[in-house]
């Protein structure tokens, strides 16, 4: 998983037509770590407007952040996940600690359905 795999990613989120329905209030900016590199996502009206690999001193801004190693994410985005890969909530489940949430849950919560559908999405890169 690397920044061109994220765009592509972003492609298919972006084309997707549930999202601009159940998305169109999800504004804001998240960081999806993989291993020791974050990337910015910044979305609007519930697309992907951009994504940048790492974090500058003016990128410090973002809403939350979900951070796993690109071994759990490669599981996660696996046409059919194995169990405890299948979703966010099992990967961050207190017993398999693989996903990380953190930053201002909020917006987090409020989007919650929104950024599901577009995780999900990431099994059709």
């Amino acid at each position: 998983m690397d920044l061109e795999w994220l765009e592509r990613w972003a492609r298919i989120v972006n084309n997707d037509r549930i999202l601009p329905v159940t998305g169109r209030f999800f504004t804001g900016r998240f960081v999806l770590g993989i291993d020791e590199i974050e990337y910015l996502i910044v979305v609007a009206g519930g697309k992907i407007q951009r994504i940048a690999e790492g974090l500058s001193p003016s990128d410090m801004g973002y809403d939350f952040a979900l951070k796993a190693p690109a071994s759990a994410w490669s599981k996660f985005s696996q046409p059919v996940p194995p169990p405890m890969f299948n979703d966010i909530w099992a990967m961050a489940h207190p017993l398999h600690k693989q996903l990380s949430i953190e930053g201002n849950t909020l917006p987090f919560w409020q989007h919650l359905k929104t950024l599901s559908r577009m995780l999900a999405l990431m099994r059709q890169v």
